[in-house]
C-alpha cells in the first residue's frame, strides 16, 4: 500500500534529479558555448537596431516623396481640363474619400463636376421588383435580368455621355423623362455632391459634357457587367470615357489587374477607352485626370504605375495669359 513517506521520497527523488540534470548540463555546455551564444544574440540584437535605424529612414524619405508628390499635384494637372464638364460615376463600396479627391483633383485642372452619381447595388436586380423598377425607369421591356440590366446601363452611359451636336444612333424606347432622374428616383443611382459641393439634381448634369470618369474595382456589390455597360452608352452617346479602377487588397479580390483589364479588352471598349489602374493612390488620380485630358485629342491608352506608362504623353492644356 502506498503510504505518505512513499510520496515524500518519490518528491525528494525528482527534485534530486533535476538538481543532478541542471549541474550536469552547465557541465556539460561550458561557459565557452555559452559566452558564444550570448555573443550571438548580442550581435542579432545590433543588426536589429541598425535595419530600424534604416527602415525609419526610408519611411522618412518615402514621406518626402509622398509630400513633393502631393504638392505638386494641382500643378501637374493645371489647366489640362479648362472648360471641360465632366461626369463623375463611382460605385457603391469605392472609399468616399478617394472618389471626393479626385473630383478635387478634377477641378484643380479647371474642369467643372457637377458632384458624383454613385451606382448602387440594386442593380443586381435580385428580386422580381427590382427588375420592373428599372423596366419602370427606363421604360425598357428586357424579360431577362441580364439582359435587362446592360440595356438599361448602357441607356444611362448614352444619358451622361451625350453631346449636343453627335449624331447618335436610334436609341431604345424610354420614358419621356429623363432617364437620370428615373434612376435616382428608383434607387439604382444617388445623385451626391463631391468634396464638398452641394448635392446635385439631375439637370445638374447636362450640356456638353463629352467625357464620363468611372471609379469601380473588384469586390464591391455593383455586378461587374455595369461599369462597362455605361462605358459602352457613353460611346454611344458620342462622348469619351476613362475607367480607373480603384484597388483594395483582401482574399476575396483578384489579383491587381484583373477587374481593369477585362474591361479594358471587351468587345467594342478595346481601344477606345482609357483606363487607369491605381486611383487609390494620388499618382493614379493624376493619370486618370491627365487621361481625360488626353481624351479631348482623340487618343486612349492603359495607364497606371505597373504599366508602361503611369500617365498619359498627349495632354491638352491652355496656356497661362502674359
Amino acid at each position: 500500500m502506498i503510504n505518505f513517506r512513499y510520496h515524500v521520497v518519490s518528491i525528494l527523488a525528482v527534485f534530486l534529479a533535476l538538481a543532478i540534470g541542471t549541474v550536469m548540463g552547465a557541465s556539460f555546455v561550458g561557459r565557452g558555448l555559452i559566452d558564444n551564444l550570448q555573443t550571438r544574440i548580442t550581435e542579432v540584437s545590433q543588426r536589429a537596431d541598425e535595419t530600424k535605424t534604416k527602415n525609419e529612414g526610408l519611411q522618412g524619405e518615402a514621406d518626402k516623396f509622398n509630400a513633393y508628390i502631393k504638392e505638386t499635384a494641382p500643378f501637374a494637372v493645371a489647366r489640362s481640363l479648362t472648360g471641360v464638364r465632366m461626369n463623375l460615376v463611382a460605385e457603391r463600396g469605392v472609399d468616399g474619400g478617394v472618389v471626393d479627391a479626385q473630383a478635387t483633383l478634377l477641378r484643380q485642372g479647371a474642369g467643372t463636376v457637377p458632384g458624383v452619381i454613385w451606382l448602387e447595388d440594386r442593380w443586381k436586380l435580385d428580386t422580381a421588383q427590382d427588375a420592373s423598377a428599372l423596366r419602370t425607369a427606363t421604360g425598357l421591356t428586357n424579360k431577362e435580368r441580364p439582359a435587362l440590366r446592360a440595356a438599361a446601363a448602357q441607356l444611362l452611359g448614352r444619358r451622361l455621355g451625350a453631346t449636343p451636336t453627335a449624331t447618335v444612333p436610334p436609341a431604345p424606347p424610354v420614358t419621356t423623362d429623363d432617364v437620370l432622374a428615373q434612376l435616382a428616383d428608383a434607387k439604382f443611382v444617388t445623385l451626391s455632391g463631391a468634396a464638398g459641393s452641394a448635392t446635385p439634381v439631375a439637370t445638374d448634369f447636362v450640356g456638353p459634357a463629352s467625357r464620363v470618369l468611372e471609379l469601380g474595382g473588384p469586390g464591391h456589390a455593383v455586378p461587374a457587367d455595369v461599369v462597362p455597360g455605361v462605358a459602352g452608352g457613353v460611346l454611344d452617346g458620342g462622348g469619351s470615357t476613362a475607367v480607373g479602377q480603384v484597388f483594395v487588397a483582401s482574399e476575396a479580390t483578384p489579383e491587381r489587374g484583373a477587374w481593369i483589364d477585362a474591361i479594358a479588352n471587351q468587345d467594342g471598349l478595346r481601344g477606345k477607352i482609357s483606363t487607369i489602374d491605381d486611383v487609390e493612390r494620388l499618382e493614379g488620380r493624376v493619370g486618370a485626370t491627365l487621361a481625360l485630358s488626353e481624351l479631348g485629342l482623340g487618343s486612349v491608352g492603359n495607364y497606371g504605375l505597373g504599366r508602361e506608362r503611369a500617365v498619359p504623353e498627349k495632354v491638352s492644356t491652355v496656356p497661362i495669359a502674359r
